[in-house]
């Protein structure tokens, strides 16, 4: 959907956020302006501002809101940290269920200004030797997949993540000035980021918001794209582009910092990391992250007035607080310092629900298994991180933006539940029925309907209809009920197919195997047909692997696949045919 805007106009946008986060920091600082909106009068114009100190509360001390039996001393504030966590955050979470990554890479400021280096051109570079001329050169220096970084680095933004919302209940909450450094120090960190490494390193391998576009962007948003379904070539949801200066026509920039790229094509993303390290602890603990975020407020007040009436966004003396009484649970103190009680707190609830979601997985596994349904462990992950999301997705909102929300006149607020409620449905719908096998299907379908294309197909089968009309699954099953379709097509066929997924798909040969093997049942395909095919592919288009045949049969299980050897004699067994352009 927003993948075919221009890079043009969203680099406007992206300054246009920039310099209104900018601001809004500066505001931290100084603003003598939102301080008026919230006196406990009427303002200027006669009409009481919806952020306004409640009168009945100003006026009476003995109504006030409460830190277990201690009043908070309240008095006309500024705005900025409650329009920082009370609309500008949940807007974002809203953003990524419902528009989706694509757009929120293509905004993100952070991401924009952790890409400054490489526009100033002051990467740090590193000596590298050419693998095919032997020659040193100089490089910008990357994250290797095989790192440590690169395999773990899950755990590391969400334990970033973690932090991050400890300081905000020990420090940043309420305080402006805090919040202010807390903001400028990210910045920091992102640009600092970007000198050290190419490409959006900072967005796949450091930055504590990562962890949540998984959760909440699952394999597809609600209005985003489907870059696997779309034709070779295009410009995928938010894969990094720039004009070519010549023509002004956009073009991939693309520098390989990573491989399965989220921007580039989300739902395979989410496939090829359901195993990855990690994952687990991201989607099963991030719900026990914001149940644990938000609970903390009332075991540590003993009320939920603090929370909802926004009262800690202007908590001045908060940083004096760090070792305040942490738990005032049914009347009675808990003497355990706050910045313990907040870390025990965090780490109960994270727990909780990781064992509650691996749990899970084996009761649906189970459930299917007793009524005659057999499912893998990948789908049934796949359906229990689906309902943790959208149980976080409903969770946050019940939480998240009520400081704000629930000073709007009722109809209005009644509308905003609503849509809440319908968003996350609708989400929820299109995502539990989602499957692994039917991604690979739809991937591969593009390329399976050009094949058919040189095939003679009876009008009777076709009922007046094009290919191009022919959903998934009917172009399946038409390639594999198609009377009169040789070996040798079948074979010719999918050794173009391959080509195609290797070129334009970005699966590499090991992962083609397991990739295609749906496609080749399908096809009456045996597994030593695609080791034929690769060796056909080598033997008359060399360039288009990297790696030496060897390393192909990598691609299976060793125990179950023959061995196979290959020979010219083999490769000209495949009549070749150039692939139309």
């Amino acid at each position: 959907m927003f993948s075919r805007l221009s890079e043009k106009t969203f680099h406007r946008i992206r300054w246009v956020l920039t310099i209104g986060w900018f601001l809004l920091i500066a505001s931290l600082i100084y603003d003598p302006i939102t301080v008026q909106w919230t006196q406990p009068q009427a303002n200027s114009s006669g009409l009481p501002s919806p952020f306004r100190l409640d009168p009945n509360i100003y006026l009476n001390p003995q109504n006030c809101v409460k830190i277990r039996s201690n009043c908070i001393s309240e008095q006309p504030f500024a705005l900025g940290t409650l329009i920082w966590w009370s609309m500008i955050v949940p807007s974002a979470i809203f953003i990524l269920l419902v528009f989706g990554h694509e757009f929120w890479r293509r905004i993100c400021p952070l991401s924009f200004i952790s890409q400054l280096p490489r526009a100033l051109g002051i990467q740090r570079k590193r000596t590298v030797i050419d693998p095919v001329t032997g020659n040193p050169r100089q490089e910008v220096a990357t994250i290797e997949q095989n790192s440590w970084l690169g395999r773990n680095h899950l755990y590391v933004q969400f334990g970033l993540f973690v932090l991050g919302l400890a300081a905000r209940l020990l420090w940043v909450n309420g305080d402006r000035i805090l919040l202010a450094g807390f903001l400028i120090a990210t910045i920091a960190c992102a640009i600092f980021v970007g000198y050290l490494y190419n490409g959006k390193s900072w967005c796949h391998y450091f930055c504590p918001m990562s962890p949540v576009q998984l959760v909440y962007t699952g394999p597809r948003s609600l209005l985003g794209s489907q870059a696997h379904r779309l034709h070779p070539g295009t410009l995928t949801q938010s894969m990094c582009r720039t004009a070519n200066p010549q023509t002004q026509q956009e073009q991939g920039a693309c520098v390989a910092c990573k491989t399965a790229c989220f921007d580039i094509d989300a739902e395979n993303a989410y496939w090829q990391e359901l195993k990855k390290p990690g994952r687990r602890l991201v989607q099963y603990g991030y719900l026990g992250m914001v149940i644990a975020f938000y609970l903390y407020f009332f075991l540590y007040s003993g009320n939920w007035d603090y929370y909802f009436t926004g009262s800690w966004a202007h908590e001045e003396d908060a940083r004096s607080k760090i070792a305040d009484v942490g738990f005032y649970i049914f009347g009675s103190a808990i003497s355990i310092p706050k910045w313990i009680a907040i870390f025990l707190t965090f780490a109960a609830l994270i727990a909780a629900f990781v064992v509650l979601g691996c749990w899970l997985e084996k009761q649906y596994r189970s459930y299917r298994v007793r009524r005659g349904q057999k499912v893998s462990a990948e789908q049934a992950q796949h359906v229990v991180f689906t309902t943790f999301t959208i149980v976080s997705f409903w969770a946050f909102f019940s939480w998240g933006a009520r400081p704000t929300l629930n000073r709007l006149p009722p109809m209005l607020l009644l509308g905003i539940n609503a849509l809440i409620v319908l968003v996350g449905t609708l989400w929820a719908v299109r995502t539990f029925g989602r499957s692994q096998s039917q991604y690979k299907r739809e991937k591969v379908c593009l390329s399976l309907r050009q094949q058919l294309e040189h095939v003679e197909i009876p009008n009777e089968i076709l009922a007046g209809r094009s290919l191009d009309e022919l959903s998934v699954d009917e172009i399946y099953t038409l390639a594999k009920t198609l009377p009169n379709w040789p070996q040798e097509s079948r074979l010719r066929a999918y050794a173009d197919i391959l080509a195609d997924v290797i070129t334009h798909h970005k699966i590499n040969v090991a992962d083609s195997f397991s990739f295609l093997d749906s496609l080749r049942q399908t096809m009456q395909l045996s597994d030593s047909d695609h080791f034929i095919a690769i060796q056909f592919l080598a033997e008359k288009r060399s360039g288009l692997f990297t790696t030496h045949t060897q390393s192909f049969a990598q691609a299976g299980d060793q125990n179950s696949i023959p061995t196979i050897t290959f020979s010219r004699q083999t490769a000209k067994t495949i009549p070749y045919r150039p692939k139309p352009r």
